[in-house]
């Protein structure tokens, strides 16, 4: 666990960094991935004690702050709302794990791949520049053609960067 606590209109003061230290030590037993945690403690208007806490879970931001007149009243509360945010997650992600279907790679070869709709497809002679063209204004995501050039069979599809992608089948030598 990373923790890497700022002051701001506060003298740095020891004694308040361990105490931060010793109870955010306790948020990393709700999740698996060691916390990379950003606290800043703060002063409002010469009287209102202010915590911010700041961390990335899974890709997911979260955020929380918490203003008392007491700044150790004020480090317990914040750290008590973020057990409960990530005793939540974790149910969450409980409740997803245990509901998520589970496929072994044995099973498609068991029950046999299921063909669904069925489509045929007319490929039309058009060099790559042309299917490029046809897909754009289309708006699929794929357009199979035959290469005037070559005689092979080609799939374009769209790129999930914008760009285009060319799969071409082999020719044949008779």
């Amino acid at each position: 666990m990373d923790i890497s606590i700022s002051f701001r209109h506060v003298t740095p003061d020891e004694a308040l960094k361990r105490y931060v230290e010793e109870k955010l030590v306790r948020l990393q037993k709700y999740v698996e991935t060691p916390l990379d945690l950003h606290v800043v403690l703060s002063v409002e208007r010469t009287y209102r004690q202010r915590v911010d806490v700041m961390f990335t879970l899974n890709g997911v931001v979260i955020n929380a702050h918490e203003v008392m007149d007491d700044m150790h009243a004020a480090v317990d509360r914040i750290i008590d709302k973020l057990e409960v945010r990530l005793k939540r997650f974790r149910e969450k992600v409980k409740r997803y794990r245990e509901t998520k279907p589970k496929f072994p790679a044995s099973a498609l070869e068991e029950e046999g791949a299921k063909i669904f709709v069925t489509k045929p497809v007319d490929a039309k002679p058009m060099d790559p520049e042309e299917a490029a063209m046809q897909l754009a204004a289309s708006g699929n995501n794929f357009i199979i053609f035959r290469d005037i050039e070559r005689g092979n069979v080609c799939v374009m599809y769209k790129r999930k960067d914008g760009n285009y992608g060319l799969v071409e089948t082999a020719r044949r030598v008779s």
